[in-house]
C-alpha cells in the first residue's frame, strides 16, 4: 500500500503525521483491498479541509472533510474512510458465486439424483 501525505497550506507537523500513522491502524483490516492511499490536507480562511484519494481494486474512492481543527478533520475523515470501507468490503463479500452443490442441496435436491440424472443424461 502506498501512502502520500500532503499539506497544502499547511506544514505537516511531525504530531500530526504521528496522528495519522495512528489512525492508519483502524484500516489495518482492509489493507489488502487499498493499493494507493493519498491524503491531502489544506487550509482556507481557517478552516481545514481533508480529502483522500482510496485506489482499491477497479475504483477509486474519494473522501472529504472539514473543521476548525486539524486533529478533529483527520478524525471526521478517518471515521467516514471506515464506513466507506465497510461498504465496498461488504460489496464483495455479497457479490460471491455459490458453488453448484451447495445450490442444489439448498434446493431439496439429493447429489446422488444429481449424479444419477447427469449419467442417464
Amino acid at each position: 500500500m502506498n501512502i502520500s501525505i500532503i499539506g497544502r497550506k499547511v506544514k505537516i507537523t511531525p504530531d500530526v503525521r504521528k496522528y495519522i500513522e495512528k489512525n492508519m491502524k483502524k484500516l489495518d483490516h482492509y489493507a489488502e483491498h487499498i493499493y494507493d492511499f493519498k491524503l491531502i490536507i489544506k487550509k482556507e480562511r481557517h478552516i481545514y479541509f481533508a480529502e483522500v484519494n482510496i485506489n482499491v481494486k477497479k475504483k477509486m474512492i474519494h473522501i472529504f472533510a472539514k473543521t476548525a481543527d486539524i486533529f478533529s478533520v483527520i478524525d471526521t475523515l478517518y471515521d467516514k474512510i471506515e464506513v466507506k470501507m465497510f461498504r465496498y468490503r461488504d460489496k464483495l463479500t455479497t457479490k460471491r458465486v455459490i458453488p453448484l452443490k451447495e445450490s442444489v442441496t439448498e434446493r431439496g435436491v439429493q447429489p446422488d439424483t444429481l449424479q444419477s440424472l447427469q449419467e442417464t443424461g
